[in-house]
C-alpha cells in the first residue's frame, strides 16, 4: 500500500519528477562514460607495457633489479615454477634469461637486449601472432631470432639476414654468435622495438653460457587477480633468497601517470555528484514543504508518522532508481561499442602517443562494477537526503501544519 501511494505521489507533479530523473540520468551517464573511458585507457596502458611483456609480478635473484647483469641470474627450479603456476590467482608463469649485447650488421652496430623466452608460455601471455609483421615466430628446432621493428629499421634488415652478437656470458664467458633473422615484431612500444632481440630459451642460455640459469620468472595474474596480494604472498614464502616485485615497483612512472590522470577524473565525477545531490535535495525539499498541510491532515486522522516517513523514503528511492537505471541503460550500448571498437586518436597525435610507449587507442572498460559503483553511490546519496523529510515529519505538529 505504501509503495503504491509513493509511486502515485511522485507523478502528482510530473514536470518536477521528470526534471529530477533526467538530471540523475545525465549524471550517471556521464560518470559511467567518463570512468569507463579512463579505466579502459589505464588498462590498455598497463596491458601494453605490463601484461603483454613484463608481467604483473617478477621474481629475480636478490639484487638483480639494481644490477641487471647475467651474473645475477638464479638456477631454474621446476618445483618452484609449478607450485606458483598452480595458484588460483596466477594465469601464466614463464621463464626468461636476458643480457645486453652489442649487435652488428654490415658496418653498423647497436646495443640490444637478447632475451631467451619459452615459446608456448609466452604465447599464452602475449598473442605474438598479432605482433608479427614479417617472417615467422620463433621455433625450437632452428636458431632463427625475432627482432623489434626498430632494430630492423636501424639496420635496414630483412627476413633471412644474419646478425652478429658479442657480449659477456655467465661468469665472464664470452658470448659470440651469428643468428639469422626469422621474424620482425611490433612490440607496441618504441623503446622495446629498438632494443629487443628474442631467442628460444635454450638457444639464449647456450649463447650466454648460462645453461639452467634464469634472469626473471614472469608471472601474469589471473583475471581480476590482485598483484599486490600475490606479491606479498610470494615474498613471505620465498624469503630473502629472491626479490619479488610488482609492475608498480618496477615502473613507478607508469603508476604516477595513471594516478595523476585519475585524480582529474575523480574531481569531475565529484562535481557531478555535488550537482545531482543538490538536484535531488531540491526536489525532496519542495515535495516536503508543499505537502506539510497534507502531512498534518493524514497524521491527524490516525496515520502513523513512521509510515509517512517510509512513504517519503520510497518516493526518493523511486526517483533515484528510475534515473540510475535509465543512465545505465543509455550508457551501456556506448560502452560496449567502444570496448569492441576502441576510439582511435587523430593521426597527428598517434606518433606522439606511440613514442611514449602506448598504443594510440582508448578501449572502454565494460566491466559491471563501474555502473554498479556509481548506481550505489547515487542510492547512498538519496538515503542521506531522506534524512531531511524524516526529521521534518518527526517534528511535525499537525495543528500548526494545517494552519499553513
Amino acid at each position: 500500500m505504501l509503495i503504491k501511494l509513493a509511486w502515485r505521489n511522485i507523478w502528482r507533479n510530473k514536470k518536477r519528477s521528470l526534471i529530477t530523473i533526467t538530471a540523475i540520468l545525465i549524471a550517471v551517464f556521464l560518470a559511467i562514460i567518463m570512468r569507463s573511458m579512463q579505466l579502459g585507457m589505464y588498462d590498455n596502458m598497463i596491458q601494453n607495457v605490463v601484461g603483454s611483456y613484463s608481467g604483473h609480478v617478477q621474481i629475480h635473484n636478490e639484487g638483480y633489479w639494481d644490477e641487471q647483469t647475467i651474473d645475477n641470474t638464479f638456477t631454474d627450479n621446476d618445483s618452484l615454477n609449478q607450485s606458483i603456476e598452480h595458484r588460483k590467482d596466477v594465469s601464466v608463469v614463464t621463464k626468461r634469461v636476458q643480457s645486453g649485447c652489442l649487435s652488428s650488421f654490415n658496418d653498423q652496430s647497436k646495443f640490444v637486449f637478447v632475451t631467451g623466452i619459452e615459446l608456448e608460455k609466452e604465447q599464452r601471455m602475449t598473442d605474438w601472432n598479432k605482433r608479427l609483421l614479417e617472417g615467422e615466430l620463433l621455433k625450437e628446432e632452428n636458431n632463427a631470432i625475432n627482432i623489434g621493428k626498430g632494430i630492423a629499421k636501424y639496420y635496414n634488415l630483412k627476413v633471412g639476414d644474419t646478425m652478429v652478437f658479442i657480449g659477456q656470458g655467465y661468469h665472464g664467458m664470452q658470448a659470440v654468435g651469428a643468428f639469422p633473422v626469422g621474424g620482425i615484431l611490433d612490440m607496441k612500444n618504441p623503446n622495446l622495438n629498438s632494443v629487443s632481440v628474442f631467442m628460444p630459451l635454450s638457444t639464449a642460455q647456450e649463447f650466454l653460457s648460462a645453461k639452467g640459469m634464469l634472469s626473471q620468472l614472469i608471472i601474469s595474474k589471473a583475471a581480476y587477480g590482485d598483484e599486490d596480494a600475490l606479491s606479498n604472498s610470494l615474498k613471505e614464502r620465498l624469503g630473502e633468497t629472491y626479490e619479488v616485485m610488482t609492475w608498480r615497483e618496477m615502473m613507478p612512472e607508469l603508476e604516477q601517470i595513471i594516478q595523476a590522470d585519475s585524480a582529474g577524473g575523480l574531481v569531475m565525477i565529484f562535481i557531478l555528484y555535488m550537482i545531482i545531490t543538490f538536484g535531488i535535495f531540491g526536489t525532496v525539499l519542495m515535495m516536503t514543504q508543499e505537502r506539510k498541510y497534507e502531512f498534518g491532515v493524514v497524521v491527524s486522522i490516525g496515520m502513523k508518522k513512521l509510515k509517512l516517513m517510509i512513504t517519503m523514503v520510497y518516493e526518493t528511492l523511486f526517483l533515484t532508481s528510475i534515473g540510475v537505471l535509465a543512465g545505465i541503460l543509455c550508457s551501456r550500448p556506448i560502452v560496449l561499442y567502444y570496448h569492441n571498437n576502441p576510439f582511435r586518436f587523430p593521426e597527428e597525435q598517434v606518433k606522439m602517443i606511440e613514442n611514449q610507449g602506448f598504443e594510440a587507442i582508448i578501449p572502454f572498460m565494460s566491466t559491471y562494477d563501474i555502473p554498479i559503483t556509481h548506481g550505489l553511490t547515487i542510492f547512498f546519496i538519496s538515503l542521506l537526503i531522506c534524512i531531511y523529510p524524516i526529521i521534518t515529519i518527526y517534528k511535525l505538529n499537525p495543528i500548526k501544519a494545517m494552519k499553513r
